[in-house]
C-alpha cells in the first residue's frame, strides 16, 4: 500500500515538473521571438529625440516627488524596525499642499476614532 502511495506521489510530481519545465521553454520562446519583431519595428520606426525628451522642469517635478514619497517610506521602516511599536501622537498638515477634500475627511474621521 506504501509502495502505490509512493509511486502516485512520484507519478504526479514527475508531471508538475515536467510541466513547469515546459512552460519555462514556451515563455523563453515566446521572449525571444517579441524581443526579434520589437528589433525589427525599431529599426523601422525611428523617433527624433527631440520629441520623446520631456521638459526637465516636468522630469525634476516628478524626481522630488517620488524622492519624497521613498523616503518617508524608508524613515518609517527605519522607525518601526529601530523601534518596534509605534504610536502616532501628532499629525501636522503641510500647508502650501493641496488636500483633496475627501482626503481631508478620512484624516479627520481617522483622527477621532484614535482618540482616547
Amino acid at each position: 500500500m506504501l509502495g502505490f502511495g509512493l509511486g502516485v506521489a512520484f507519478i504526479g510530481m514527475g508531471v508538475v515538473f515536467g510541466a513547469l519545465v515546459f512552460l519555462v521553454f514556451v515563455i523563453n520562446a515566446i521572449t525571444a521571438v517579441s524581443r526579434m519583431f520589437d528589433k525589427k519595428t525599431e529599426a523601422a520606426v525611428k523617433k527624433p529625440e527631440a520629441a520623446v525628451r520631456q521638459s526637465p522642469a516636468v522630469t525634476a517635478a516628478a524626481v522630488q516627488e517620488d524622492d519624497n514619497d521613498v523616503l518617508a517610506a524608508v524613515a518609517a521602516a527605519i522607525a518601526y524596525i529601530s523601534q518596534g511599536t509605534m504610536a502616532v501622537k501628532t499629525i501636522t498638515r503641510i500647508n502650501g499642499m493641496p488636500v483633496p477634500v475627501w482626503s481631508s475627511t478620512g484624516r479627520q474621521e481617522t483622527m477621532n476614532l484614535r482618540q482616547i
